[in-house]
């Protein structure tokens, strides 16, 4: 896999907060988690209100994503997230409130590039190459001529598509399309991330692929704040997590205060089983007996192909207590509830939901 682009003086790993900041002034009921953050915040979203005539579609949100880590942007479809990230990025005015990166609105931003590369609707012409396409976007950042070559091929080597960059983009699966728009996000070399739905179109080697460099993003102490619809994915790779529910936040809490289900694996070969676990970044094995392993929610289909793949023996596969996304129906079905008698939660569950 390649690697994460450094600078030349890498930041040196901020490590995980511990706590998340409370959204301001949430509806009663909300459930933020407590505690300070023991990392500077990259981003600041405090009391953000934004209003298009009569319609209030963002009302008081605040959260923040604290250095070195990774956060889950997570709500329905029309909850507020993309208006939210459009705010950051200084796409849309705030009627009310601010969005702050590295304590200043990203048009204040001496060099922008530098400091947050994103991905909101990645597009690039199929019948250009990946390369061509990143030397496209390298032009309007400012690099000196002489950078931008090396930009370019430290961009695609990050994201693994050196053996197909100078393929046409339309010959690209959607995976790849995915990983070359990262590619792109990438070229600045910036502090922050912001990626929204990054792991749509991704196989499962590809959310792999995610993953790890999502993991390897943070430990080299950048930041990157996500929305996506894949929870278990969302579970095994995020610090923090941030729902937003009509406009508001309902829940800012670190990860690890956030479902806390698990999954329960017993097997003969538990060494066996852990040392081919722990090989996968993010992943906590933690020993329960001689033959007894317990991992993150989320885990339990990767356990069974890998018992499978490499004909190690179970006794016994389970996942137990709540995950990220009973947490997330709990949430919004309690303001369905409070708003339609507690008939919408239900039917939108029912229905999948239909949320990103």
């Amino acid at each position: 896999m390649g690697e994460t682009p450094r600078r030349g003086g890498d930041r040196p790993t901020s490590g995980r907060a511990d706590g998340a900041r409370p959204a301001a002034d949430s509806e009663p009921g909300a459930w933020c988690g407590a505690g300070a953050d023991t990392a500077p915040a990259v981003v600041d979203v405090h009391r953000l209100t934004k209003r298009y005539g009569r319609v209030e579609a963002l009302r008081d949100v605040s959260f923040t994503v604290p250095a070195g880590t990774v956060t889950g942007f997570l709500g329905a479809n029309g909850s507020g997230k993309t208006t939210t990230l459009r705010i950051l990025l200084g796409m849309v005015a705030a009627t009310d409130g601010h969005a702050l990166i590295n304590g200043r609105p990203y048009r204040e931003l001496p060099a922008p590039a530098r400091t947050v590369g994103a991905v909101l609707e990645p597009a690039a012409h199929p019948a250009r190459t990946g390369r061509n396409h990143l030397r496209c976007l390298a032009l309007p950042l400012g690099l000196p001529r002489r950078r931008r070559g090396p930009a370019v091929d430290a961009a695609l080597a990050a994201v693994d598509l050196t053996a197909a960059a100078d393929r046409p983009v339309g010959t690209y699966s959607l995976g790849m399309r995915g990983r070359l728009a990262i590619a792109g996000a990438l070229l600045g070399d910036p502090e922050l991330l912001v990626l929204d739905e990054p792991a749509n179109g991704l196989d499962p080697d590809g959310i792999r692929w995610l993953r790890r460099f999502l993991r390897s993003w943070a430990a080299s102490g950048r930041s990157a704040l996500l929305s996506s619809h894949v929870l278990a994915e969302v579970t095994q790779t995020v610090d923090h997590v941030v729902i937003v529910d009509r406009g508001q936040v309902v829940l800012a809490a670190p990860a690890t205060e956030v479902g806390r289900g698990h999954v329960e694996v017993r097997t003969p070969e538990a060494d066996r089983l852990a040392e081919l676990l722990v090989r996968e970044p993010g992943v906590d094995v933690v020993r329960t007996g001689p033959d007894g392993l317990r991992l993150p929610h989320g885990l339990a289909e990767q356990v069974g192909r890998l018992c499978a793949a490499h004909g190690i023996p179970l006794v016994e596969l389970h996942t137990t207590g709540p995950d990220l996304e009973r947490t997330f129906f709990d949430l919004t079905s309690r303001a369905d509830d409070e708003t339609h008698g507690g008939a919408g939660g239900e039917a939108r569950e029912r229905a999948g939901g239909g949320w990103r």
